[in-house]
Formats: structure tokens, sequence, C-alpha cells
């Protein structure tokens, strides 16, 4: 078989890969959902099909997704059981976890966004594109955009006038630009 045949086989798998038609929801890759499950499992002990949502930080931890704030948890206990019997089934956690995945993905995104304008920051939380950072960026391109317009782009992205876009404030522009 020649390369030529493999190509159309190759384009069918991944354009099914992660998708519901192999039991996927959202962008879990099989090994997450796979250690979702396992994950589910141990916790369901008695095997009654449902966890508790008390749960949830610990599932999200060891998936590897940070531990969420208090405040953040309680949301999403009332998302995820909204008639609050205090427990969560696994299609349900499925779906909400692989909203979590989504997050994640769309906050690297951004930062690596981000981190074209500041490639050399040490701590990108930290760090702020200035107007020579965005100079710098025109000049690499072959644009030429008059300094005051570039002026002007920082002054209506940063919130906090302190001279600069911060990640947050860059996050919110790039989101109400529709493009996260």
């Amino acid at each position: 078989m020649s390369q030529q045949d493999l190509q159309p086989a190759a384009a069918a798998t991944a354009a099914t890969a992660g998708s519901a038609s192999d039991g996927g929801i959202g962008n879990m890759t099989y090994e997450q959902r796979e250690q979702l499950r396992e994950i589910f499992d141990t916790m369901d002990r008695a095997g009654r099909g449902f966890i508790p949502t008390s749960k949830l930080g610990d599932i999200l931890k060891l998936l590897g997704l940070g531990k969420p704030s208090r405040d953040a948890l309680q949301n999403w206990a009332v998302e995820i059981d909204p008639s609050g019997t205090g427990r969560v089934d696994y299609g349900r956690l499925e779906l909400f976890v692989s909203l979590r995945y989504d997050e994640a993905d769309q906050r690297q995104e951004i930062m690596d966004a981000f981190r074209l304008f500041k490639p050399d920051a040490k701590e990108i939380e930290h760090a702020r594109i200035t107007l020579a950072d965005l100079q710098k960026i025109a000049a690499h391109l072959g644009e030429h955009i008059p300094e005051e317009e570039l002026r002007e782009m920082i002054n209506i992205a940063d919130v906090g006038e302190a001279g600069g876009v911060n990640l947050v404030d860059f996050t919110r522009i790039m989101r109400k630009a529709g493009l996260y």
C-alpha cells in the first residue's frame, strides 16, 4: 500500500478522533476519558453510578486541572447538580470535565499568544505588553503603524492604566474580539 493510499484513512481517523462517534465529549482525549472513568469508579466503590459533588475539587486536581477556589466549586456543584442531590453521574461529570479541559486549553492558547509579544518574560503573569513591544512586532511583520495608533491600542486595552497590557487585559481583549 502506498503513502497516497494511506492519506484518506489517516484523514478520516483524525477527523473522528475525540468525537461523539467514539464516545467522546468535547476535546477530551481517549486517555483523559479513561483516567476520568478510573477516578470515578474508584470513588464509586459501591457501584451505584454516582459520586458526591463534594469530590469535584479532588477530581480536577487528580486530572491536573488545578485546585479551584471554594467559590468556583460551589458554583460548579450547582451547575452539575441543579436539583441539589449532592451527587453526579458519570455522564454529567464527563461533560463538566470536558468543559474544564476546554477552558484550560483556551488559557494556554491565550498565554502562548501573549508570549509572542513578551518572549523573554520569566513570569508571564507579571509581564506587560508595552508600546516598545508593539513597535517591535509591527516592524517584524513589516507593518508601519503610527506610534499614536499603537499608543491608542495600549490605552484601550490597559484597564488598570499601568502603562502596558497585562495578561488579564490581554485575555479580556482577545475574548471580546471573539478570538477565544
